[in-house]
């Protein structure tokens, strides 16, 4: 416990300052945390006996997310195009392991998985519009605004189904995947998003309620599918954590898992329906 409370009294102000500073800052932090995550990613596997191309997949994953961070976010699919073609190659170079299906296929997922979903974080805190007023003297600029909407409801899933789950869970959600999870805890980080989405979207950043209700929606729901998703992961890499980046809470992985979700679905619905 200790440790969990030093580190997030580290973590927690340099997150703070980063999203608050924006530009290179922030774009930076994210591309830090792209890096580890897929080396996490790349060790899970790895001790699972899987063979994946750690350089050529690195090199796609920061190049994914720098394209989002230059303003360069069509740039995605030509990235990935070459990535893959060059995933194949260094495959075939490497076709006496004799994994070269498994090799591409594990390869290109992380790529995916991890390089084109935190280029999100970026495009979403990019985005353009009228600031937003914080308090009396202190305005955001409106992507800030919006990533706080998706952070807040994001967490405040995880919050109200740990802290509900824990008083009055009873029966299972999934216990293949996630043996804790409960029923109780899922019904009620689901409404603590939805109300929390709800708030800051209608009464701070003064959108309509029908359509601040489909981006709360959206966060209630992915946000623990992500989290469910990077749990089958673990389980079937055996392992408890994805890292120890963050030491006492686990790796980059384990505390991004619900973003990497919410984020990249949250910026489209954005995208297309709020502005």
């Amino acid at each position: 416990m200790k440790q969990r409370i030093i580190t997030a009294l580290v973590a927690i102000p340099i997150a703070l300052l980063l999203i608050c500073l924006g530009g290179w800052f922030y774009n930076l932090g994210v591309a830090v945390l792209a890096l580890v995550g897929w080396q996490e990613f790349y060790r899970m596997l790895v001790s699972r006996d899987a063979k994946l191309y750690y350089v050529t997949g690195g090199v796609s994953v920061i190049c994914l997310v720098l394209s989002a961070a230059v303003g360069k976010a069509h740039y995605s699919v030509p990235i990935l195009a070459i990535a893959i073609l060059a995933i194949m190659l260094e495959a075939l170079y490497n076709y006496s392991n004799g994994q070269w299906v498994t090799s591409v296929a594990l390869t290109s997922f992380g790529v995916l998985y991890i390089g084109l979903l935190f280029g999100h974080f970026i495009l979403l805190r990019q985005m353009p519009g009228q600031q937003v007023p914080l308090l009396a003297h202190f305005t955001l600029d409106r992507g800030e605004a919006l990533l706080w909407v998706v952070l807040l409801g994001t967490w405040a899933s995880d919050t109200f189904a740990y802290f509900f789950g824990v008083a009055f869970g009873k029966h299972k959600l999934i216990p293949a995947v996630s043996p804790k999870k409960s029923v109780e805890g899922a019904v009620a980080g689901f409404v603590g998003s939805i109300l929390v989405v709800m708030a800051l979207g209608v009464k701070w950043l003064d959108y309509a309620p029908e359509k601040v209700l489909g981006l709360a929606v959206i966060i209630a729901i992915f946000a623990p599918l992500g989290d469910l998703v990077e749990s089958i992961l673990k389980r079937n890499c055996e392992i408890k954590d994805s890292g120890n980046f963050f030491p006492g809470h686990g790796g980059v992985l384990d505390r991004c898992d619900s973003l990497l979700y919410a984020i990249p679905l949250a910026y489209y619905y954005i995208t297309l329906v709020l502005v």
